[in-house]
């Protein structure tokens, strides 16, 4: 009877738990509530993340600004003379496949899976439109820094957990065709919400987008100059930024943690001076924009450039205040960070002048560029008749100098100027123009033969993609710091 009692008050338990969880999941959601994440939220991480990942002291400021040879450093050198640490490879990599380009793909899959959940953060098309902008503008920076990479495979989970990489020409057709998807699929309706670039304006995306075009196109130019050719003039077409109020810029904010990362770092230590490669060819050319890019040296009150790519124990004798700290434009808390600007669309048209793929002037466009970036970093300070000044020295004048050297190396020197702080871009203008301008360091290379053609792949790569990688690093000719990318015809 006892047995019997137990078993029947058990099953009574049962039934009334099985009732009370019956709809538990119903029971305890919102109605009215998603049960995915906002997209405007991935798409501000997103933004942020990426500029934080290009701009801070690691990737910005010891690969990039050095690979460029903005700044020198005065301390801990060794990235300046080429050995590039591994874990930072890394995670950079893990950061842009993992974090940004994946919450990309997730506003892309629900936008598209979803729509009528997802429509209240902007319309549909607008959201996927303006997440394939930003992937071709991440994906574009990646592989002119690897050369081959995941793409046709990358950020599908499960799908291809091994993804296999593609190689850089057809990266390049890939993003010239997400472009194109994304430029046609801009509709009427509103701009996505998180956009900390431009507000959801999508006339100015469609500017963002068309510009994008217009450099991927001129940076296949030596290896396939009819599509250049065919690519510019649609972008061009289409309509570039024509100012700079269209720069595609990211406004860092006065405090942590939505401060500008290298203010941040700053806080803390100082790793980096202006180098003597950028202060001599400011200096040479008298040229204003020095004092907005650094500072004089304290102790002489001049401009004085940090040697670049001394030795570790070299760079340490050098005392901070003996040569140009970088200025405080470039380290305020709020200094925006630049995805693209107005001044390089105006050199690419220069370019694409002098190529035959457009019609226009190249002395006008290379001017504008100039103008330009004088009038960004003095915030109209300086004013037209101080830069007409400058665009008449000889040594600047379009019409003077095309006279004695080509255009490559013209436009190029200035165009290096104008870009600074962007240094990966710099770089890679560097290697395709063949300019000059860029020096060996002055303490040798640790790493490669001379200035890095590329980056080596993360050895995390090696260990969870193996065969993928083995497979890239073989049809490239090598994964070595020597190996010419694709484009790198010259």
């Amino acid at each position: 009877m006892i047995n019997k009692i137990i078993y029947s008050t058990l099953i009574v338990l049962m039934l009334m738990l099985s009732a009370c969880t019956k709809d538990f999941d119903e029971i305890n959601s919102n109605p009215n509530g998603s049960t995915e994440i906002s997209t405007g939220f991935l798409l501000t991480n997103a933004q942020k993340r990426a500029m934080d990942s290009s701009w801070d002291e690691w990737w910005n400021g010891r690969r990039g600004n050095q690979l460029a040879q903005y700044w020198a450093s005065n301390q801990y050198s060794n990235e300046s003379r080429y050995a590039l640490r591994v874990d930072i490879t890394n995670s950079y990599w893990t950061n842009f496949y993992a974090g940004v380009l994946q919450d990309l793909t997730e506003i892309i899959r629900l936008n598209e899976d979803f729509p009528e959940e997802n429509q209240g953060y902007g319309s549909n098309a607008n959201q996927i439109a303006v997440s394939k902008i930003m992937k071709t503008w991440l994906l574009q920076n990646m592989t002119d820094q690897w050369g081959d990479i995941p793409f046709t495979e990358a950020n599908k989970g499960v799908s291809f957990p091994s993804p296999a990489y593609d190689s850089q020409e057809g990266v390049y057709d890939g993003l010239i065709a997400m472009l194109d998807e994304a430029i046609n699929t801009i509709d009427g309706g509103a701009g996505p919400s998180g956009d900390q670039i431009f507000g959801g304006d999508m006339s100015k995306w469609a500017k963002f987008a068309n510009s994008l075009k217009l450099r991927l196109a001129m940076r296949i130019a030596d290896v396939d100059a009819d599509k250049a050719s065919t690519v510019a003039n649609e972008a061009v077409s289409a309509g570039v930024f024509g100012s700079n109020a269209d720069n595609a810029l990211f406004e860092y904010l006065g405090g942590a943690p939505n401060n500008n990362p290298l203010n941040q770092d700053r806080i803390t230590r100082n790793d980096f001076a202006a180098s003597n490669i950028l202060i001599d060819e400011l200096l040479a050319l008298d040229d204003p924009r020095i004092e907005y890019y650094a500072e004089p040296a304290l102790n002489s009150g001049t401009y004085v450039g940090e040697v670049y790519g001394l030795t570790e124990a070299d760079a340490a004798t050098t005392l901070d205040d003996d040569i140009s700290q970088r200025s405080q434009e470039v380290l305020a808390a709020d200094a925006p960070g630049i995805y693209m600007d107005y001044a390089s669309v105006q050199f690419f048209l220069a370019e694409a002048v002098e190529r035959g793929f457009i019609a226009g002037s190249a002395s006008d466009y290379y001017s504008e560029g100039i103008r330009a970036s004088m009038e960004y970093w003095s915030l109209g300070s300086l004013t037209s008749d101080d830069i007409n000044t400058y665009l008449a020295k000889p040594e600047v004048d379009y019409a003077t100098v095309i006279a004695g050297s080509p255009w490559n190396e013209v436009i190029g020197k200035q165009k290096w100027l104008a870009l600074y702080m962007q240094g990966m871009e710099s770089w890679t203008e560097w290697r395709r123009l063949d300019f000059g301008i860029l020096q060996d360091p002055a303490g040798g290379v640790l790493a490669g033969s001379g200035i890095p053609a590329r980056m080596l792949y993360p050895t995390q790569e090696y260990d969870r993609n193996g065969n993928s990688v083995s497979a890239a690093a073989s049809s490239i000719g090598g994964d070595l710091l020597d190996t010419k990318l694709w484009w790198d015809a010259n």
